[in-house]
């Protein structure tokens, strides 16, 4: 089995696809899930920690637990290390898994906090080998406001499910923390930061297999540059099947 990777914010089963697609490519995969243990397919020797399902591993993330972030990033380390983590904010998944949602607290433990708490213990971790190259990718899935419905009749008469003020501010402090956290990277040589955006009208928006397929092709490509990406485009987001890096075109949102 080739590199291992983690993927994480959309909880198993509904982020099998994007799990699937990485299993795919050669990758031995992790997942972040919420079913319980019993309901998952078989278990390991780890306890009943770490759950398998069609031969992907399923580690339970609590996101409002600060503890539990430490665990899931020591699970990892227990299965062999990582070698990449991608933190998904799927932000149609989380409107709708979300939408009657109106507690501040709650989003900000689950939805901002989480992803920042689980950064830094990954980060940590990582620089524990600072020999072994590792990747973060944040990849960032985005979806239509309330705010946009009301300045577009096109949108308004799609019909999908929109942004409640809560989620559009969770995702706003995605996109913020993770260009920050990458320029503070940027520099760095063990850990190559990576940000990939995904709009609703790409046509891997709704494709998970196949986004997830594009984007181990992508970090492989990265692999085999002769020079490295500059602290630049390291802060730069690209977008979902943009071409390899070799000459780097970069698309912004």
């Amino acid at each position: 089995m080739g590199k291992m990777i983690l993927f994480v914010g959309k909880e198993f089963p509904a982020g099998n696809d994007m799990a699937s697609g990485a299993s795919f490519q050669g990758r031995k995969v992790i997942a972040s899930s919420n079913v319980p243990p019993a309901e998952k397919e078989g278990e390991d020797d780890n306890n009943g920690e770490v759950q398998k399902a069609g031969g992907i591993l399923l580690v339970n993330w609590n996101r409002s637990s600060a503890l539990s972030c430490r665990s899931l990033a020591l699970k990892c380390e227990n299965e062999g290390g990582l070698d990449e983590a991608v933190l998904v904010f799927d932000e149609f998944y989380l409107a709708t898994k979300y939408r009657d949602v109106d507690n501040n607290a709650q989003i900000l433990e689950e939805l901002v906090g989480s992803y920042q708490y689980l950064t830094q213990e990954l980060i940590a971790r990582f620089n524990r080998q600072p020999s072994r190259m590792r990747k973060l990718v944040f990849l960032y899935k985005s979806n239509y406001s309330l705010a946009d419905g009301i300045n577009s009749s096109t949108v308004r008469a799609s019909g999908i499910e929109l942004s409640n003020p809560l989620i559009a501010a969770a995702a706003g402090a995605f996109k913020a923390y993770a260009e920050n956290m990458a320029a503070r990277l940027a520099a760095g040589a063990n850990i190559t930061p990576i940000l990939v955006s995904c709009d609703s009208q790409n046509d891997l928006s709704k494709r998970d297999s196949s986004l997830s397929v594009w984007l181990c092709e992508y970090l492989d490509s990265i692999d085999a540059l002769k020079k490295p990406l500059s602290p630049k485009q390291k802060v730069s987001w690209v977008k979902a099947g943009a071409k390899n890096p070799s000459g780097f075109g970069i698309l912004g949102f």
